[in-house]
């Protein structure tokens, strides 16, 4: 038994774990919970045929190890003509998107000015203190809420890097035959290692490695690949193997909410993207590169009070009401829109992790092992927190401490 492995979680993290080991040559099983592959990455199609994104969707071009990934299986990355990080605001005060794009520059430097002290304060606080015109202001705030999943009150002005980091003039890439794809790649590759549709219902650790076990049966192993969302960590069974310096860095973080939107396009329109700064979300329109527009309008917001605002619980109907009265003049076809929320699912509980002001969780109690113990996940990359890139470095980071004979992940920077 000394070179197996169980991991739980059969998304990016867990897989890429898994992948990993099992070119070194261990025997690797893999516990899914759910009837698919891939986490919160989930592509599907719309009511017109479009390819949907109902989790995570968008790559950067320093993601270096997702890129790669894609890259060893043949998966295409393709442009989308807009950027990701550029996204007219509408609602509010008047506001230019070369304005936008200069206040970045003000963004940095109140983040050099803070230095440590930016994870004490709190989004929020942080803007007020930014001379900056009130409709940039406005605008950063419901960026940041939106794409954070959280209030700007109850975020580390940390968060703010998303803004200062973000590239000026970029045409963003997606995975062209959709986000889920490259798990979908690994659990081919990986075979009948993979586990689906077996929760673990119990789970203990001791000197001679770790039991787990599912409605399907008891596995061991010597090593243990945690590989679930954070949210779920501090639930049975997991919470009980958790060290305490693991669980209070867990207890350290939060939980980001946040639902998508879809809606079938009726006619062609240029590549965009609308910021609706009153309700915290966006909507795009993208192409999946050179075979032109993608005919559906994708919509992302965040927060748990603004998915209550647009009555998400509900079904589309109210949010699709508002993108209509938002932007009129589009071809769209509310009747037919379709939303995904994630708070509500029991696998996930959220989309990813955050951090609120204050907290300074213990990073580094995540990413080491104890014992047979390791984890993996988004929520402990130090660089790619809440990105398939976070995932795929936690798996290969995991992989290198249950195996140190495996390299860790490329040097990361935003």
């Amino acid at each position: 038994m000394e070179r197996t492995a169980i991991v739980i979680g059969a998304g990016l993290a867990g897989l890429s774990a898994a992948d990993r080991l099992v070119g070194a040559g261990w025997d690797v099983t893999v516990l899914e919970a759910r009837d698919r592959v891939g986490g919160r990455t989930w592509s599907d199609r719309a009511a017109n045929g479009a390819r949907i994104e109902r989790g995570a969707e968008w790559v950067e071009e320093p993601q270096h190890e997702l890129i790669g990934l894609c890259g060893r299986f043949g998966i295409p990355l393709v442009r989308a003509g807009m950027s990701y990080h550029d996204r007219r605001p509408v609602g509010g005060p008047p506001v230019t998107m070369d304005a936008l794009v200069a206040a970045r520059a003000a963004v940095r430097d109140l983040l050099a000015e803070l230095g440590d002290d930016a994870a004490d304060l709190s989004v929020a606080d942080a803007l007020a203190r930014l001379d900056v015109a009130d409709g940039v202001r406005t605008a950063f705030r419901a960026r940041l809420e939106c794409t954070a999943g959280t209030p700007a009150a109850d975020l580390a002005a940390t968060h703010l890097a998303m803004l200062a980091d973000a590239p000026d003039d970029a045409d963003s890439l997606r995975i062209g035959t959709g986000s889920d794809a490259p798990a979908r790649a690994l659990a081919e590759h990986l075979g009948e290692r993979v586990r689906l549709g077996e929760p673990v219902t119990a789970l203990a650790l001791g000197p001679d490695g770790v039991t787990c076990t599912t409605p399907a049966g008891t596995y061991a192993a010597a090593r243990l690949v945690l590989a679930v969302p954070l949210a779920l960590l501090t639930d049975a069974p997991f919470a009980a193997v958790l060290p305490p310096a693991v669980r209070e860095a867990v207890d350290g973080f939060g939980v980001a909410q946040a639902a998508k939107l879809f809606v079938p396009l009726t006619a062609p329109v240029d590549p965009q993207a609308h910021l609706d700064v009153h309700r915290d979300y966006w909507v795009w329109a993208a192409n999946e590169g050179d075979a032109g527009l993608r005919p559906i309008l994708g919509g992302f917001a965040g927060s748990m009070p603004m998915l209550e605002r647009l009555e998400v619980e509900d079904g589309p109907a109210t949010w699709a009401e508002r993108l209509g009265e938002m932007l009129p003049d589009l071809p769209l076809d509310l009747e037919a829109a379709g939303v995904q929320t994630w708070h509500d699912d029991p696998w996930a509980r959220g989309v990813y992790s955050c951090v609120p002001p204050g907290s300074r969780p213990d990073g580094d109690a995540l990413r080491r092992a104890h014992g047979p113990l390791v984890l993996a996940g988004e929520h402990t990359d130090d660089v790619w927190s809440g990105y398939m890139e976070g995932a795929i470095r936690s798996g290969i980071r995991a992989a290198h401490l249950v195996d140190p004979a495996l390299p860790a992940p490329l040097a990361a920077s935003h």
